[in-house]
């Protein structure tokens, strides 16, 4: 028998200018934000001087910034586009 492998997300927390600080893999079927929040508590210690966490609209919510606020600190920002179907750099 065969056992059928599931797929693997990476999840990478980087500083402004690309540099990782924080890499988890977890499973494909688990949810963004667990896994976030996981990773964060995991390199809880070398993010302690994060102040603001910048994330896309899927992390919208209040129990997620809740979260990220008690273990680190931090605020988080949600990234918002400006226009649907159209490439625009945003922070």
């Amino acid at each position: 028998m065969v056992e059928k492998k599931a797929g693997v997300k990476l999840h990478i927390g980087v500083d402004i200018i690309g540099m990782p600080h924080a890499i988890t893999v977890t499973a494909a079927n688990r949810n963004d934000r667990d896994s976030t929040l996981e990773m964060i508590s995991l390199f809880q210690n070398s993010l302690s001087r994060i102040l603001k966490v910048l994330c896309d609209g899927g992390y919208t919510g209040e129990s997620f910034e809740t979260s990220v606020k008690d273990l680190l600190g931090a605020v988080v920002e949600i990234a918002k586009r400006s226009e649907l179907h159209k490439f625009v750099v945003i922070p």
